[in-house]
């Protein structure tokens, strides 16, 4: 997952061994190379609507420290330059059910769809905060139930639109002078649009379906449309239990086939050529956390005035429930605070190196265990590899732990097709 300047590292930013040219093609272009290079699945971008703020609609401490959030360029304009820059990396973009029409989605995903010779996916998002909404001409946002609500809605029209053209409705006969069989376009039932789209289906005739929602609603959500589910376990076990209850609730409630479903966990490697190279890396990185900013970033998300570093975190996250706007993230942070005793201070800490997403340090061979025992374990179908430096934690792990999985046999060498359905089928 791309999302710079930051990264699941908040002083990422003020590393020297990060890039700064975030805002230029190269950055973007030289990334996705170096993913296609280590044969990823995909690469796809995160995105928010506003400048997050805090309990008082300020938005400094978001600006001054480089807050998760504070810019964002388009996903749909870097997914069309990757793929352009690109020839097999599939690309996911994050577009809003809850501000975006549903015909303006199905058009854009589609059409990077098409640019890219099949390899884009629609990272499916609701949005949560007020500040999103207020931006969008909205007095705020609405309440999690209205805001999936109306993403199913979104959904099935938008995957109704992309359907709109039959597989063969694009004739391009030049000898009978027909262009496209009007017969097999179809307007669309509902509300939100009727269709048809101004575009047919793609080389993979649609794109993939993507969603990281892990409230209840969420993963209901998830289970009756996601293709690749974005999850993030704070245990093995959890991780467990998270795919299959996504598995469980494709088939039983939707009759879906459990299998199409990838569950892909996020994980944060730090990669040493030793252990103790990584362990060195990892207490770099602690190191050069500031603790009043990562206080205050920490205060911003939870809307309160001020945090005592000292105070137990459990307690200081019950009386901010809600705050937030994501219950799946509370009930992450809740469990974690809980699991490991944390205060307000051990949080802030760990919400600045890692955003709480399960670390993996060591070697190419010790990483490359971890992720293997958890995927044989079915804790996950695969993994969203979040890093801590651009580019330089992903070169690490292109250049360390893809060749030791790839060597056990168990990660692919090349790519065998050409769309990113097929890749996430192999």
């Amino acid at each position: 997952m791309v999302n710079p300047p930051t990264s699941q590292y908040a002083e990422n930013w003020r590393n020297p061994l990060s890039r700064a040219d975030w805002l230029s093609g190269a950055f973007h272009a030289d990334l996705a190379r170096t993913l296609e290079r280590g044969c990823f699945d995909m690469i796809f971008f995160a995105d928010a609507l506003a400048v997050p703020e805090d309990g008082a609609g300020d938005y400094a401490t978001t600006l001054r420290t480089a807050g998760k959030g504070a810019i964002y360029l388009d996903p749909i304009a870097k997914a069309a330059l990757v793929a352009g820059a690109t020839s097999r990396i599939g690309i996911g973009a994050t577009v809003s059910t809850s501000f975006v029409p549903a015909y303006a989605i199905a058009r854009q995903l589609l059409s990077v769809d098409h640019l890219s010779g099949g390899r884009a996916a629609w990272n499916i998002v609701t949005s949560t905060t007020d500040a999103e909404a207020r931006n969008l001409g909205q007095a705020g946002i609405a309440s999690p139930a209205e805001r999936y609500d109306r993403a199913d809605e979104v959904v099935r029209t938008v995957d109704a639109l992309w359907r709109s053209w039959e597989p063969d409705a694009l004739v391009h006969d030049r000898g009978r002078a027909v262009f496209a069989d009007a017969a097999r376009v179809h307007r669309v039932d509902g509300s939100l649009s009727r269709g048809p789209l101004t575009l047919p289906q793609s080389p993979q005739g649609r794109p993939v379906l993507m969603q990281a929602g892990s409230s209840p609603r969420g993963r209901a959500f998830a289970a009756r449309w996601a293709e690749v589910v974005f999850a993030i376990g704070d245990s093995p076990d959890a991780m467990r239990e998270l795919r299959q209850e996504i598995r469980d609730r494709a088939r039983i409630d939707h009759g879906r086939d459990p299998d199409a479903i990838r569950v892909l966990q996020g994980v944060q490697p730090i990669v040493g050529w030793t252990d103790a190279e990584a362990d060195a890396k990892l207490a770099a990185l602690v190191a050069q956390i500031d603790l009043p900013s990562a206080l205050e970033k920490l205060a911003r998300l939870l809307h309160a005035e001020a945090l005592d570093a000292a105070a137990p975190a459990a307690e200081v996250l019950a009386a901010h429930r809600g705050a937030t706007g994501s219950v799946g993230f509370e009930d992450m942070l809740a469990a974690v605070s809980a699991r490991r005793s944390f205060t307000v201070g051990d949080l802030a800490i760990e919400q600045a190196l890692n955003q709480l997403h399960p670390q993996l340090v060591g070697s190419p061979e010790t990483i490359a265990d971890e992720m293997q025992h958890l995927f044989e374990s079915e804790a996950a179908d695969g993994f969203i590899v979040m890093p801590a430096l651009y580019h330089s934690s992903f070169e690490d792990f292109v250049n360390g732990v893809v060749p030791e999985l790839q060597r056990r046999g168990i990660f692919r060498r090349a790519y065998r097709g050409a769309t990113l359905r097929e890749h996430l089928a192999e």
